[in-house]
């Protein structure tokens, strides 16, 4: 091989180490290099390839660097190609997720954003709408749209959610006076469905049957059902987070409070709805120091980086998807997997319990508190997590009178 075939070989991308980017166009990837140790990130657009090295090793690092690559690749052509009039549904489409990446890149909004509406504009829209004038859209095509994601089986709330998406697109479209007036909206009515949770009876029966499947060394999918499960069952309850915060949970985002009042303070990277710091029920110091206890004892460790629960699983949607499939286990096996109303549970069932407890058993406590340290509203307290409340789990309250003076 003569040296400039060779140096060419060197330069083109090793074909095993090409990966694309989930959430974002095909078109953009990641590769190695025989000739360089960092990772590269290529782009077409434009009928041109754009190429740039992330300066890094790390494969998670050179994600992030891609992903910001794209959003600046997208800017420049939003500044230089604005929209014309005679732009496609398409191009609005593309121009409104340039949008939203500015404000990413400004930290105005949630980056999970646009990951979630270019899959719905890949998936659904796009594919829907691609063969008509954004002038040309009416209601009629709109209801269209929602009859085929009805006969998909959609919920009405993720049919809802593409609709805000075309609804944001249609917006765009009339501000830069492509559309004289946006089109009537379909009226999708949605059902609420609450998560059913445990009451103290239930809970208690729920974490006996942990006792046992863990004595009956039960694995689940090649993994053993351990403490680490009883643990993480027990800190849910007591800290309201999310499945989806205790994916992501470090050892950094918890702060130990042992002064008058005993609790974690829990402030995460990043949240579903506003990322405010939460504080736990007492217990949950306890809880969270037997965690730590459990994680040193199998030789794992507990830096400030490391995550909390099943830290050895570096791939944390895999985490999260063995924390479900155990607990899964865990209700079939109690017998608890539907509610006496029919209502299912989940790993998110414990997020509840812990809503619903601070409901029956709080003294005085108040909504707003509740709803802002569990980081949601109090309609969603009212609409989700206290429709089940009953008059006999407040007898108490129910019948408390007030003190009268003589």
């Amino acid at each position: 091989m003569g040296e400039d075939q060779q140096k060419k070989h060197r330069s083109l991308p090793i074909k095993e180490s090409i990966s694309k980017i989930g959430g974002y166009p095909d078109k953009l990837v990641i590769y190695k290099l025989e000739a360089s140790s960092f990772w590269w990130c290529r782009y077409y657009t434009q009928r041109k390839i754009l190429r740039k090295s992330t300066k890094t090793p790390d494969k998670r690092e050179a994600i992030n660097f891609a992903k910001k690559f794209y959003e600046e690749i997208l800017l420049r052509e939003h500044n230089l190609m604005p929209l014309t009039a005679s732009a496609s549904f398409e191009k609005c489409a593309e121009a409104l997720i340039t949008e939203q990446g500015e404000l990413m890149l400004r930290g105005e909004r949630n980056p999970k954003i646009n990951i979630q509406d270019r899959q719905k504009l890949k998936k659904d829209i796009l594919p829907f709408f691609k063969n008509i004038s954004i002038k040309e859209i009416t209601y009629k095509h709109i209801n269209q749209f929602v009859m085929r994601l009805v006969e998909r089986k959609l919920k009405p709330s993720s049919i809802k959610n593409h609709l805000n998406l075309i609804h944001k697109i249609l917006n765009l479209a009339q501000r830069e006076g492509l559309v004289d007036r946006l089109p009537s909206m379909p009226k999708v009515k949605l059902k609420d469905s609450p998560r059913g949770w445990f009451n103290l009876d239930q809970y208690e029966h729920l974490r006996n049957t942990v006792f046992k499947l863990i004595e009956e060394k039960v694995v689940v999918r090649y993994h053993l059902l351990d403490d680490e499960m009883r643990l993480l069952i027990t800190f849910m309850v007591n800290t309201f987070l999310r499945p989806s915060d205790i994916k992501n949970l470090k050892h950094r985002n918890i702060e130990i409070v042992e002064k008058e009042d005993v609790f974690l303070r829990i402030q995460t990277d990043s949240s579903k709805t506003i990322n405010s710091p939460i504080v736990s029920m007492p217990a949950g110091v306890g809880i969270y120091k037997d965690i730590v206890n459990y994680q040193k004892k199998m030789d794992r460790s507990c830096a400030k980086d490391d995550f909390v629960f099943f830290p050895h699983l570096k791939k944390r949607d895999y985490a999260l998807q063995t924390m479900r499939r155990q607990f899964d286990e865990i209700l079939s096996k109690a017998e608890l997997k539907r509610s006496s109303s029919g209502e299912s549970r989940t790993l998110y069932s414990l997020r509840h319990t812990a809503i619903m407890f601070r409901l029956t058993k709080g003294d005085n406590i108040d909504l707003l508190t509740l709803a802002r340290n569990a980081r949601t509203s109090v309609d969603m307290i009212e609409r989700f997590y206290a429709r089940p409340l009953q008059a006999e789990m407040n007898v108490g309250k129910l019948q408390s009178m007030r003190k009268t003076t003589t």
